[in-house]
């Protein structure tokens, strides 16, 4: 047995030499399974696309029962197509690390090893400090402990005017949820429902909480006590006892960064960019092998929303907001996956207002802000609604 290479990416292993055979014969089933793409067949043609992109890698023609493949394109499939396309995924996935690419099963470590340079956004964005050591302490299972932090005051409020952010983190999971927040009083509002939804949605109510020391935390001791939850409170100047929530401040930061250096939108989206940062961080950061979404959701993550932030695209027009000549689209520029929406959020740049859209066609090679002839004047901004659309309108002041 030895290998084939069906194309310069997509080599099929275990293969059997026929001296007398005239052709390349390929079982189906192998194919599908060794180079993860799938097949749509009828009684006339078989097409092979990439699973994850829709990419069309081959077709062919139903002959007497067999179906012959005159060419197959440069694979596009699952871990192939990340070798020619690595810096799209890069950019996607909010410049992970080269070790987080290699321990996610939808890439191979050898298109990884390849080019595990950072780029100049990673450059930029991301600084080595001192780390904290963890505490011995391991819980077993997820929500038995929360860590807590509130980051801020950032002197540019973001489009929606928060000046700070709540971050949770899980101990067991390492996943991370960001709440937007105007005031720090807010967390007195906002840490109770998020209790609330950890026991509603998982089942497994929060037992012990670890914050700094701040009045925001502090207010909610009785709180606390009423529901039998443990409150650990740091050591004064002692941050290093709650690393874990620091240190994915840390990285939440690093994304952030790098989302906002590779799309040059204005600092004010910096809260769409710490939204979306967390996201892609609950998609990418391995604990124990796996992601912190799979350890949450019994289930591996779905890659095939992931589009660039802050490049461009265009949204579906309502009806009764188009004539009969009008155009049928409107310009805006990616910048999130809203929480409990089946679609994109997305920034009109002309009437400077949010879009939540499932009708989107993306230009992730084409960043508006990096390009100005791109962005239009901004007209007065219109509020449409319909079926398929939300818009969430904005402070053009801001």
């Amino acid at each position: 047995m030895g290998v084939f290479p069906l194309s310069k990416e997509i080599v099929l292993p275990k293969v059997l030499y026929v001296p007398n055979l005239n052709c390349t014969l390929i079982s189906m089933a192998k194919l599908l399974k060794h180079t993860n793409c799938f097949a749509m067949v009828t009684d006339t043609i078989c097409v092979l696309q990439d699973r994850f992109t829709r990419t069309m890698i081959g077709a062919g023609e139903e002959r007497d029962g067999v179906y012959y493949f005159t060419d197959i394109v440069s694979a596009n499939s699952n871990k192939a197509v990340f070798g020619s396309d690595q810096a799209l995924w890069h950019q996607r996935l909010g410049h992970p690390s080269s070790s987080v690419f290699s321990s996610l099963d939808l890439f191979s470590q050898s298109s990884v090893s390849a080019s595990s340079s950072p780029c100049d956004v990673c450059f930029r964005a991301k600084q080595t400090r001192e780390v904290f050591f963890d505490s011995l302490n391991k819980t077993t299972e997820c929500f038995s402990l929360i860590h807590v932090d509130v980051w801020g005051l950032d002197r540019v409020p973001s489009s929606c005017g928060a000046v700070y952010f709540l971050t949770i983190v899980d101990d067991f999971s390492r996943a991370v949820w960001t709440y937007l927040l105007l005031e720090k009083s807010e967390v007195k509002k906002v840490l109770p429902e998020f209790l609330a939804y950890t026991k509603k949605q998982f089942n497994k109510p929060v037992r012990s909480v670890r914050s700094d020391n701040g009045s925001e935390f502090m207010v909610l001791s009785s709180f606390f006590r009423s529901k039998g939850i443990v409150h650990q409170t740091s050591c004064v100047a002692t941050p290093q006892q709650n690393g874990r929530v620091e240190r994915k401040h840390r990285h939440i930061l690093y994304v952030a960064r790098s989302l906002l250096f590779q799309s040059h939108l204005p600092v004010k989206f910096w809260g769409e960019a710490i939204l979306t940062a967390a996201y892609l961080i609950n998609r990418t950061a391995i604990h124990n092998g796996r992601t912190p979404s799979e350890i949450l959701h019994g289930a591996k993550p779905d890659y095939n929303q992931l589009k660039v932030f802050g490049s461009a695209c265009y949204t579906h027009r309502a009806s009764r907001d188009k004539d009969k000549f009008g155009e049928r689209s409107r310009l805006c520029v990616f910048v999130g996956y809203p929480f409990g929406k089946k679609g994109w959020k997305v920034y009109d740049i002309n009437k400077k207002e949010f879009i939540i859209s499932r009708d989107v066609v993306f230009r992730e090679d084409v960043f508006p802000y990096v390009e100005p002839e791109i962005v239009s004047s901004p007209s007065s901004p219109t509020v449409v609604c319909d079926d398929y659309w939300m818009v969430l309108p904005v402070d053009t002041e801001s």
